[in-house]
């Protein structure tokens, strides 16, 4: 414990700096990565209705298609 204290009063401030700055750097990772990963939630629903609607859209043209086949044959 006391050599603890002899080397925090010889390195004080550099110490209280550097721990400030790896706090700081840490706070800052871990913000980026939430931030991250919300927007890319975000962006993943969106583009999933997206291709929803053009899954529905083909299905229905594929319908279409498959009765004018349909017709033609029975021609």
């Amino acid at each position: 414990m006391k050599e603890g204290l002899e080397l925090l009063e010889r390195y004080g401030l550099s110490v209280v700096l550097l721990i400030g700055c790896l706090y700081a750097l840490y706070q800052f990772f871990f913000f980026s990565i939430r931030e991250v990963k919300n927007e890319f939630s975000k962006r993943h629903e969106t583009l999933s209705s997206q291709l929803e609607g053009i899954k529905k859209e083909l299905s229905e043209l594929r319908e279409k298609i498959n009765l004018l086949i349909d017709r033609v044959k029975n021609k």
